[in-house]
């Protein structure tokens, strides 16, 4: 396909350029976009229609590729001329979800709402039988509710929709699915995981009724087990979040395939979930596979890669920190206190690279502390207890029975000092 372009139509350009965008060669796609927008802005004029189909889709790109201004600006002269030639339109409620998308990608909530909004009012007034629009702008208007703190008002909205849904198709809708989704993640931020997970296991089930009805795009079983993922890792519950992550990534391939940023993205989830079960290696290897997908992708980078292999570092670093810790261990049970000492030195000194309010580095401090004390040194067995108790204050607070425990340990090697001294 490439260098094919120069003799082709405008909706050839258009075609190539989606094609590219949906291979993900964002750069290859903008050019042929912007190709086809000169042509259509030369002989249409600049507020021809065409023109605002074409900004959009140029919007797109610089969305994904995280040119946010670009990108509003195009989106903004997309919304002006549908607004002038079309007025309440379905195109023109399509320019306004998408400005709200790029606001809600921003974390601009507050403005991305009235956009949703707006769309919302069109499409119900201009499609009022579109049930599955209306259900994706719902959960968009929703998001953006969400982050905003406004969970009543976004429940509102959702549990509103969810009702027209029922009533008119039954449960078993692809637009219900996404409700329930959205209605699940809210429970899940209001702390109530366990009525989260019985809506988003309901929604599995309504995906695997329409799966065997066969009318069934399998992505909504996905999406609908992604969201599971996220409410067991807020459950701490890292070992069933790996199985529903799993089952995201089998879906994936076999339909986006291994090499696509959605699937690199789950590679990532998996190794946040390895991570909390302490699964080192197998939260390097997800973290690996997650950078060579998005260093492959024919855009030749993806927006995320530089925070994963951060991840990637902080997780070797980890590594090695606990490696050291565990040598440090071993010399102080062979009774080498001096090389235990100092292993556990290193260790402190990634690990506090890593974090300073890493639980490790409060533990890798007790050791020391411990080993202070079997050589009588209780001044440094102390500054080392001291330093182990404020790391655990703050990261699990002073009602936390483990940091009572400590406390109480503490206070124990203060009151030896003093009678030691008096």
């Amino acid at each position: 396909m490439e260098g094919n372009e120069h003799n082709c139509s405008v909706e050839e350009l258009i075609d190539k350029g989606i094609t590219y965008y949906y291979q993900e060669n964002y750069q290859k796609s903008k050019e042929i976009f912007k190709r086809a927008l000169g042509i259509q802005s030369k002989e249409f004029g600049d507020d021809d229609l065409s023109v605002a189909s074409t900004l959009l889709l140029i919007g797109k790109v610089l969305m994904t590729e995280r040119k946010s201004d670009e990108a509003l600006e195009k989106l903004n002269r997309a919304l002006a001329i549908r607004m002038k030639k079309l007025g309440r339109h379905d195109d023109t409620a399509e320019a306004f979800a998408e400005i709200g998308s790029l606001l809600l990608s921003q974390d601009d909530d507050k403005k991305a709402e009235p956009m949703f909004r707006k769309a919302l009012d069109i499409k119900r007034e201009i499609q009022p039988k579109n049930h599955y629009d209306e259900a994706h702008l719902c959960q968009l208007l929703a998001d953006s509710l969400r982050k905003q703190g406004k969970y009543s008002e976004a429940t509102k909205v959702l549990k509103f929709q969810l009702a027209t849904l029922l009533q008119v198709h039954g449960e078993d809708h692809p637009g219900v699915i996404l409700a329930y989704q959205g209605i699940a993640k809210l429970l899940s931020l209001q702390n109530r995981l366990g009525d989260a997970l019985q809506i988003i296991d309901r929604g599995i089930e309504i995906c695997k009724r329409l799966q065997r009805l066969g009318d069934f795009e399998i992505r909504f079983l996905g999406g609908t087990f992604q969201c599971k993922g996220h409410i067991l890792c807020e459950q701490g519950n890292f070992k069933a979040a790996t199985e529903a992550f799993n089952k995201v990534l089998l879906i994936q391939k076999e339909t986006i395939g291994e090499m696509h940023h959605s699937t690199a993205q789950t590679y990532e989830y998996l190794a946040l979930t390895y991570d909390g079960q302490d699964m080192i290696e197998d939260a390097i290897q997800s973290y690996a596979k997650a950078i060579s997908i998005s260093r492959k992708v024919p855009c030749n980078h993806h927006p995320h890669t530089e925070e994963l292999v951060r991840s990637l570092d902080l997780l070797e670093r980890e590594k090695n920190a606990s490696s050291l810790n565990e040598q440090g261990l071993a010399m102080r049970a062979k009774g080498n206190s001096e090389m235990a000492i100092q292993l556990f030195q290193e260790s402190l000194d990634i690990y506090r690279k890593i974090s300073i309010t890493n639980p490790n580095v409060a533990a890798v401090y007790e050791h020391i502390s411990s080993i202070k004390v079997d050589q009588g040194l209780l001044e440094d067995a102390i500054a080392a207890s001291a330093e182990a108790l404020k790391i655990r204050r703050r990261a699990d607070g002073d009602d936390n029975a483990d940091t009572k425990r400590r406390m109480e340990e503490h206070r124990s090697l203060l009151r030896r000092l003093v009678a030691n001294r008096s």
